[in-house]
């Protein structure tokens, strides 16, 4: 069976996609664990657009990372694998980029947009092999994704491309990475997310019935949680989709604000959340509004489809500053 790698983790929709396609996928990612340490799937029925082909050999290590050219953070994790790969090219490591798209689309992306900007190795996987290799046998559906296999031939280690993969991918080639203590950490972690799931779930049932249930709901997600992405998503989330009359404006402001205090103000996307959350709480916090979401636009550079509408909200908090 196809796997259809074709939901992107933006930081507003991560939880909400585990909720809503997601369910049982905490108990079936803990279960694929065991497959880190194991032979990676070979690279069969790729067609190959920029460099390869490539085979998985031993004595040479690989990222192998799923993504699309319409995903947001699949284009803001280019310019990083690019660098990865300049910087690792020498120690034996390939970096293959593969969407599931069709070619007549990857190809101009490349050659064209991304011109000299995405410096490693493209391909497509018409039929999904690769994707059920690697996505499909670790019950994940979202994009960007990463798999770093060893020199050894193994599957070392999968996750954001820009969630701490440099590191790992150091000890790797080092020889010094902990595949038990990772995968136990993965495990907890997996535990973790179900649990927020669940509480995420409760609290927009409870919030749209109205009533004082969703308050206390959401008291326990914020403040229970360090995880940034679903707290970002409960923000926007209630910011964007709950009836305004339901809405818990100082709960969203909240966890918008925890979730960019725990990304040190450094992600786009978080700030656009903080940054509309205060626009939301009234004409005294404008100004705060214009302030971060000034920064969004800033460090939303080289996506230049988020950083128009970002700008286009900047536009709009501007414009009631001065009314």
């Amino acid at each position: 069976m196809k796997t259809k790698v074709g939901v992107c983790l933006t930081a507003v929709a991560l939880l909400v996609f585990v909720a809503l396609v997601g369910r049982g996928r905490g108990q079936q990612a803990a279960a694929s664990l065991d497959k880190l340490g194991k032979p990676a799937a070979p690279l069969k029925g790729l067609q190959w657009i920029k460099g390869g082909p490539v085979e998985i050999e031993k004595g040479s290590a690989y990222v192998v990372e799923f993504w699309a050219t319409w995903c947001p953070p699949c284009r803001r994790s280019i310019p990083h694998l690019t660098e990865l790969q300049r910087r690792f090219k020498d120690k034996g490591v390939t970096i293959i980029g593969i969407s599931n798209e069709a070619a007549d689309i990857v190809k101009p992306f490349v050659a064209g947009e991304k011109a000299g900007k995405m410096d490693y190795t493209v391909a497509i996987d018409p039929q999904g092999h690769v994707s059920n290799g690697y996505m499909g046998a670790f019950g994940i559906g979202g994009i960007p994704h990463a798999f770093i296999v060893g020199k050894d031939g193994n599957l070392a280690w999968h996750g954001h491309p820009l969630d701490g993969m440099d590191e790992v991918l150091e000890e790797v080639l080092a020889g010094q990475f902990d595949y038990v203590g990772y995968a136990k950490k993965k495990a907890a972690e997996e535990a973790e997310q179900a649990r927020l799931v669940k509480l995420y779930g409760q609290y927009f049932a409870a919030a749209r019935a109205g009533g004082d249930k969703a308050a206390e709901i959401g008291a326990q997600l914020v403040d229970s949680s360090d995880h940034a992405e679903m707290l970002n998503a409960l923000a926007w989330n209630i910011l964007t989709e709950i009836a305004k009359a339901n809405r818990d404006l100082e709960l969203a402001h909240r966890a918008a604000a925890k979730a960019v205090k725990l990304t040190e103000e450094k992600n786009p996307a978080l700030l656009d959340t903080y940054a509309l959350a205060l626009y939301e709480l009234g004409k005294k916090y404008v100004g705060q509004a214009v302030a971060y979401q000034k920064k969004a636009v800033a460090l939303a550079e080289g996506d230049e489809q988020a950083r128009q509408g970002m700008q286009k909200a900047l536009d709009r908090y501007e414009a009631a500053s001065v009314e």
